[in-house]
C-alpha cells in the first residue's frame, strides 16, 4: 500500500480507547503524526491555542463525552475554514448527517470503517492540498497549459502544429484541476455525498426511498448551484469561440451599469454590513470617446469583481468602485480590504497576484457562503478572459492605505479598456 506523506499531521478525537488505538496504529504505519484526544474539552483547548495551523486533517467521532462532535466541528470552522474534516460515527440518522454536512465536512464514514477505505479518504483529502500542487506546477511553466485552459483549443492546435504537445502532462494538469474543484465545496461534491446517504435511507414498501424533506432541500439547493457552474462554463465557451457580440459605446453606459449594480448588490452588502462607494463623474468625460463592450458580459464581469470584493473584505468595511480616465483609455477599479489576518498586513505575495487569475486557483478554500458565489476558482479567470476579448487588460495590486490612524493593506483589481482605435 502506498505510504502517505510523513509530513501529514492528524488530529484524532475518539473516546473509545480501543478504536483510538486502532486508528492511531493504522495512520502511524503510513508515516503520519497523530495527536489523539478522548474528550472534547482538551481538543477544543488545543484548537484555541494553535488554530490547527500545523495540522493537515481532523478525524472526529460524533458521540463524545463532555459534548457532541458536531460542536467540535463548529469550533474548528470558527478558527480554521480550510482544514479537511473527516467524521466517523455509528449513527445513520439523516438529520444528524445533514447538520454535519452544513458545516462543510469533507468526509462522513459510518462504523465499522474498513482501514483501506479510511486511508483512501484521508489520502484523497490530503491530495487536495493546493500548496504542493501550485508550487510544483508553477515552476513548470506555471502549470504548463493550465494558464491557457480557457483558450484550450487554440493552445492545443498550436502545440500539435509545433509537434511538442505533451498530451499526458497536459491532461494530468487539466483533470487534476477539474477533479479537485468539482469534488470539494458545494454543488457537485455535496451531490455525490448525498447519493450515498440516500442509498442508506429507509425504503418504502414498493422499494423506493423515503426521502427526508431536509435532504430534498439540500439536493435542490446544490442542483441549482451546479447548474450555475455549468452556465459559467458555457459563458466561458462563448467568450473563447467569439460568440459574444461587441458594440462601441460611451463610457457613460459603463458608469450607468455600475450604478445599477450598486442597487442590485445592496442585499449582499448587508450580509457583512459593508458600504459600496462610487464617486460622481463629469458627464462630458464619460461621453466624449467610445469603448468596446457587451452590456450583458460587462455586467457579469463587474458583478464578479464586486462579489469577490464583498466576500473577501472585512465586516463593516468600505469597498471602492472607481473610474479613471487616460489619454488612451479608461481604468475601472475595485478596491477592498483583506478580511484574512495573514493578508491584511502584507497583502498577497507577487506570485499569488499573478496566479489569482488562473483557472481553479484559490488562495483560500471553502468560501461558499450566503453570497451565492461559485467557489471553483473560475470567477476571476472568466473576468480576465472576457476583458481581454474586449481589448483590455486586468491586474491585481496590493495597495497601502494611509488614510486611517494605522496603515492597512488593500487589494485593487484594475481593468484597462482602450478607446476604439479610430477615435483615440
Amino acid at each position: 500500500m502506498e505510504t502517505l506523506s510523513s509530513l501529514a499531521r492528524v488530529i484524532l478525537l475518539e473516546d473509545d480507547p480501543t478504536i483510538s488505538l486502532f486508528y492511531n496504529g493504522i495512520l502511524q504505519k503510513q508515516g503520519m503524526e497523530v495527536t489523539c484526544f478522548s474528550d472534547i474539552k482538551p481538543a477544543i483547548d488545543f484548537l484555541t491555542e494553535n488554530h490547527l495551523q500545523n495540522q493537515n486533517i481532523v478525524i472526529t467521532d460524533l458521540q463524545l463525552p463532555g459534548g457532541n462532535g458536531l460542536d467540535f466541528v463548529r469550533e474548528i470552522r470558527k478558527v480554521n475554514k480550510h482544514i479537511p474534516i473527516l467524521v466517523i460515527t455509528s449513527t445513520e440518522d439523516p438529520k444528524q448527517i445533514i447538520e454535519v454536512m452544513k458545516e462543510h465536512v469533507q468526509e462522513y464514514l459510518i462504523k465499522p470503517v474498513i482501514p483501506s477505505e479510511l486511508l483512501s479518504r484521508i489520502k484523497y483529502q490530503l491530495s487536495n492540498k493546493e500548496d504542493s500542487y501550485v508550487y510544483s506546477d508553477y515552476e513548470r511553466e506555471k502549470i504548463i497549459s493550465l494558464e491557457k485552459l480557457l483558450e484550450w483549443y487554440s493552445y492545443k492546435n498550436t502545440r500539435i502544429k509545433k509537434g511538442d504537445l505533451n498530451t499526458n502532462e497536459l491532461h494530468k494538469n487539466l483533470f487534476y484541476g477539474l477533479r479537485t474543484s468539482l469534488a470539494q465545496g458545494a454543488g457537485f461534491g455535496v451531490l455525490s455525498q448525498l447519493i450515498d446517504i440516500i442509498k442508506a435511507m429507509p425504503k418504502a414498501d414498493n422499494g423506493g426511498v423515503i426521502l427526508d424533506l431536509d435532504i430534498l432541500n439540500i439536493l435542490e439547493e446544490n442542483a441549482i448551484y451546479s447548474k450555475k457552474v455549468l452556465d459559467r462554463f458555457a459563458e466561458i465557451e462563448d467568450v473563447i469561440f467569439d460568440r459574444v457580440e461587441i458594440d462601441e459605446v460611451s463610457p457613460l453606459k459603463l458608469y450607468n451599469e455600475m450604478l445599477k449594480l450598486k442597487e442590485e448588490v445592496n442585499p449582499l452588502l448587508l450580509l457583512k454590513d459593508q458600504v459600496l462607494l462610487i464617486p460622481e463623474y463629469n458627464a462630458s468625460k464619460l461621453s466624449s470617446k467610445l469603448i468596446k463592450w457587451n452590456q450583458l458580459y460587462f455586467k457579469k464581469i463587474i458583478y464578479e469583481l464586486l462579489l469577490n470584493a464583498m466576500r473577501f473584505s472585512k465586516h463593516s468595511s468600505r469597498i471602492f468602485f472607481l473610474l479613471n480616465f487616460d489619454s488612451d483609455g479608461i481604468y475601472l477599479s475595485t478596491i477592498n480590504s483583506y478580511a484574512e489576518e495573514e493578508f491584511s498586513k502584507k497583502g498577497i505575495s507577487n506570485d499569488y497576484l499573478e496566479l489569482i487569475f488562473e483557472p481553479f486557483f484559490r488562495i483560500t478554500k471553502n468560501i461558499y457562503e450566503k453570497h451565492g458565489s461559485l467557489d471553483f476558482g473560475i470567477g476571476l479567470s472568466f473576468v480576465k478572459q472576457t476583458v481581454e476579448k474586449f481589448g483590455g487588460t486586468i491586474t491585481a495590486l496590493n495597495l497601502v492605505d494611509h488614510t486611517n490612524e494605522t496603515k492597512e493593506t488593500k487589494i485593487e483589481f484594475k481593468i484597462f479598456l482602450p478607446y476604439s482605435s479610430s477615435l483615440k
